[in-house]
């Protein structure tokens, strides 16, 4: 496995010191300088082009800035913006500079942006005017942020033209941290810093290359946002350091704009999410699909139904299996491989994963694999047993080596291919005036995969009604975010419990 990666190496920038942009960005610029990297088109319509020579000027710039303010190597940065031009130029000045990209989605409100910035410690915010609202709700002020820099502000147009266009990038370990990736975690804290290596290139370049089959002359669109692991890592890393051209849509689902983007951009290869494939089943034709190389779904199990209806359009549905912790795809399809319903596909090369009492288990190390939980160690430990990294996710093998994916051996819910934690919705609705109690769990929806459930005790002489439960859904939409909101809500006069006193999901399934 060790000699796979070595040779692997040979098709990135790899030193013991090293700078993951050198891969992504600077060699391109020497190589191809005038070809596209990034193509962004927001809610409007307008469309902003990058070349690689372009995108590597404004990264500079942001770097620069970073190191006039006086940030640190090993800063931690959180990104807190929509799918804009500034999200990914910051995400890769950051990196570029030495420091840590920390993106979140931007739907969070101010508990759930709260917990993010706390728990990771961070020392700069970059957002914009809209979305600073949001910070100036939080009442707990936090003494490791030096800098907000909002992006929109006279302020930052000002110093982002006076930066210099050129900056050699810091270079760091290659095993220190690029990314920090906030994910409702599998060992019970709700939010960890997921922390991914320079190094983790290695493994993203190949499977890029092998497992959604991105070729350097692609047109490529991966659907997800940077602050979610798929969004940075393969809405990121990957597609520059292969060399590709990537398409990006700000904005809210529309099918008609998804239609209408996909064949005006000639898109090669699509990476997204089943419930997004779900939700274009309705209205997608076979002529709309005509430039479409690969489909790639990530996120969440992939249903027969939809991996019927797209072999009916004459295409094949290439599934992967990963997770924020593994910094990579670990299992896959790929174009050689075909497909069957439910099907994941096999362990990448130069990894070794089993079945063990139906639990996913990968042998360490690999490149991507996760170097910590930042300022969780205990949590970061428990992930391991001797030379076994445990996914807490369950499986089976037939005797081809093919993977089919069951379900998750935690609490941890999926819907639309994103992870909630439901303790957090839970600790938001507890700070309703009505409420006594919450329990949240996920339950199978035809598009999502799952929607939120909550299970609701409510205090005494408050009255149950229609009305307040669309009071309680609004209140953790406008407190946490607008993503993660109960879709359902069933009053109930007592949780089940053991006698500990621990919630019993089970029965709430049931």
């Amino acid at each position: 496995m060790e000699k796979f990666w070595k040779k692997k190496e040979e098709d990135v920038i790899i030193n013991n010191d090293m700078n993951v942009i050198d891969s992504c960005i600077t060699r391109h610029v020497k190589n191809n300088p005038k070809k596209i990297a990034f193509t962004f088109q927001n809610e409007a319509g307008k469309v902003k082009n990058y070349s690689y020579e372009k995108l590597d000027s404004e990264v500079n710039k942001f770097a620069n800035l970073l190191v006039s303010l006086k940030i640190r190597k090993g800063s931690r940065i959180v990104l807190f913006l929509p799918k804009t031009p500034e999200l990914y130029i910051g995400i890769l000045g950051t990196i570029k500079a030495g420091c840590i990209a920390v993106p979140i989605f931007e739907a969070f409100q101010e508990d759930g942006l709260a917990i993010r910035l706390d728990r990771g410690n961070a020392n700069v915010l970059v957002t914009n005017k809209e979305l600073s609202k949001r910070y100036k709700k939080i009442n707990k002020k936090l003494r490791s942020l030096k800098e907000i820099i909002i992006i929109d502000s006279a302020k930052y147009k000002n110093g982002i033209k006076k930066q210099k266009n050129n900056f050699e990038s810091i270079l760091v370990n290659k095993q220190d941290s690029a990314f920090m990736i906030f994910t409702s975690s599998t060992a019970g804290t709700p939010v960890a810093g997921i922390q991914i290596p320079h190094y983790g290139i290695v493994q993203q370049h190949f499977t890029g290359q092998y497992s959604l089959g991105l070729k350097d002359n692609d047109n490529y669109w991966c659907t997800a946002h940077p602050g979610w692991v798929t969004g940075s890592i393969y809405g990121i890393l990957a597609p520059l350091s292969i060399g590709v051209s990537t398409h990006v849509l700000d904005g809210r689902y529309d099918f008609k704009t998804w239609i209408e983007f996909l064949k005006k951009n000639k898109i090669d290869v699509l990476y997204t999410a089943p419930t997004a494939l779900r939700l274009l089943k309705q209205n997608i034709k076979k002529n709309d699909l005509k430039n479409l190389r690969n489909i790639c779904s990530v996120g969440e199990a992939l249903t027969k139904a939809t991996f019927e209806h797209y072999n009916g359009l004459g295409k094949e549905i290439i599934d992967t299996y990963w997770q924020t912790e593994t910094g990579a795809i670990i299992i896959s399809g790929s174009e050689k491989l075909k497909g069957l319903p439910g099907r994941l596909g096999k362990a990448i090369p130069g990894i070794s994963v089993k079945v063990v009492k139906g639990e996913i288990i990968i042998k360490k190390p690999w490149p991507a694999m996760m170097t910590g939980i930042y300022k969780h160690d205990k949590m970061y430990k428990s992930y391991f047993k001797g030379k076994s990294f445990l996914t807490h996710d369950l499986a089976r093998k037939d005797k081809n080596e093919y993977f089919y994916f069951e379900a998750r051996k935690d609490d941890i819910i999926k819907s639309s291919g994103e992870r909630i934690s439901p303790i957090e919705i839970e600790s938001i609705l507890m700070k309703h005036k009505s409420v006594r109690e919450a329990a949240v769990i996920g339950i199978p929806h035809k598009l999502r995969g799952s929607i939120l459930k909550a299970f609701v005790v409510l205090k005494k002489d408050v009255k149950e009604n229609e009305k307040l439960k669309k009071e309680l859904e609004l209140f953790v939409k406008k407190k946490y975010a607008g993503h993660a909101y109960p879709k359902e809500i069933e009053f109930m006069k007592e949780l089940p419990k053991t006698n500990s006193g621990k919630i019993i999901r089970m029965k709430l399934r049931e």
